[in-house]
């Protein structure tokens, strides 16, 4: 069970643009292997019953990558990812209701497509219960587990009663639903906003429109009992904002500490809406990544020492080793390399380094370093420095 207090929940993406700047997000998905974002949007046209999706993939970092359209779709209220056999399939609402949906569809992703969510013949559309409103999908993806929720009326949150299911994905994708285990879903005062399942337990997200009332809590599959529930802070200052999307996050494939993360979204003064996603705290080491750096000014010692990072936990371990190519000194303040958003502290790091002996002349090999909540790595020395710079160092995000 993952421990839904903390303090301070690390950034993935902050102010993002998605394909279309003109609607909220509404949902969001990680899928670990290609590490990319799916996230949902609405993209409302002549009609209820033409309500269509927009799907942006985004990098781990929140630069575009490409899109699809879904149309005869409902109120994208959550989405699932599926990869089988090295492909990608979405599981989303169909067969719109009033603007919200009474099916669910398996689609294959196509960038810069466009699908029918409604239309069995181009479609694989599910009915797991009939009679049922406003329902929606997402993916346990360590369990491989598709999590349905669904409503017997056709009620606005504070009314709404219904429930979840979950099933075997793999049966699911065949058209076979049979009912693992069910959670009710009782009225209530809070707007559902996302949920996730993770293992034994099933997370939901809460809040409203420009409200301080954000809440995460988590209930156990089998006796129905609401272990957690939690408060979030993160993104409250932003004007305009909402929660949007709740989903299972991996490092990396495999991660054995997987954690949850959730987006705010927000509109800018101009009426342009953007993303922000934050992750909750987890423990557990991942690989090293490499960090992008000017390989017209900067050469590594070796490939050894090329600039990179890794996340241990919510400590970030950094490792480097490099000079100037001109051979001229190092300038006092000079920045290095950038980190991902993923592995910025949430204040200026000082950290302590080495310089190669040859540069200093007898004098003290140590130098100062920097990294600053924008994730600019810099180093701090009045000597002329002119010899190899480098540290194996390590640094708290929060």
């Amino acid at each position: 069970m993952i421990k839904l207090a903390s303090t301070f929940n690390p950034v993935l993406l902050s102010g993002t643009s998605l394909a279309y700047t003109g609607s909220f997000a509404q949902s969001l998905f990680w899928e670990s292997v290609d590490q990319l974002w799916y996230v949902c949007q609405r993209r409302p046209t002549t009609g209820g019953d033409m309500d269509r999706i927009l799907i942006s993939r985004l990098t781990a970092d929140g630069v575009l990558v490409d899109s699809m359209t879904i149309g005869r779709a409902g109120h994208g209220a959550n989405i699932g990812v599926e990869r089988t056999d090295g492909k990608i399939f979405l599981w989303t609402d169909a067969m719109p209701f009033e603007n919200w949906a009474r099916s669910v569809a398996r689609i294959p992703y196509t960038p810069g497509g466009t699908a029918d969510a409604s239309d069995p013949a181009t479609v694989a559309i599910h009915h797991p219960r009939t009679d049922v409103y406003r329902v929606s999908a997402t993916i346990d993806p360590i369990r491989r587990h598709l999590i349905y929720r669904w409503q017997s009326n056709n009620s606005s949150a504070p009314g709404a009663v219904g429930g979840f299911d979950r099933y075997a994905l793999d049966a699911a994708a065949q058209g076979t639903f049979t009912r693992l285990e069910s959670v009710a879903y009782s009225a209530t005062n809070q707007s559902l906003q996302g949920y996730a399942s993770l293992g034994e337990h099933l997370y939901q997200l809460h809040g409203s429109f420009d409200a301080d009332n954000m809440r995460l809590t988590c209930t156990h599959w089998t006796t129905g009992k609401i272990l957690q529930s939690e408060p979030l802070s993160t993104f409250g200052s932003l004007p305009r904002r909402e929660p949007e999307g709740l989903c299972v996050f991996e490092s990396s494939p495999g991660d054995a500490h997987p954690t949850l993360a959730f987006g705010v979204a927000n509109e800018l003064t101009d009426g342009t809406t953007r993303l922000n996603v934050a992750r909750l705290p987890h423990p557990g080491t991942n690989p090293w990544v490499d960090v992008p750096y000017d390989t017209a000014v900067y050469t590594p010692n070796s490939a050894n020492y090329v600039p990179q990072f890794r996340l241990a936990g919510d400590q970030v371990h950094l490792h480097f080793s490099m000079s100037r190519n001109d051979g001229n000194p190092w300038a006092n303040g000079e920045a290095l390399f950038q980190l991902p958003l993923r592995a910025r502290p949430n204040r200026t790091q000082r950290l302590l380094g080495v310089v190669g002996g040859g540069g200093v002349d007898a004098d003290t090999m140590a130098v100062r370093f920097e990294v600053t909540t924008d994730g600019h790595v810099l180093v701090y020395d009045e000597r002329p420095l002119t010899s190899w710079i480098g540290a194996d160092v390590s640094f708290w995000r929060c």
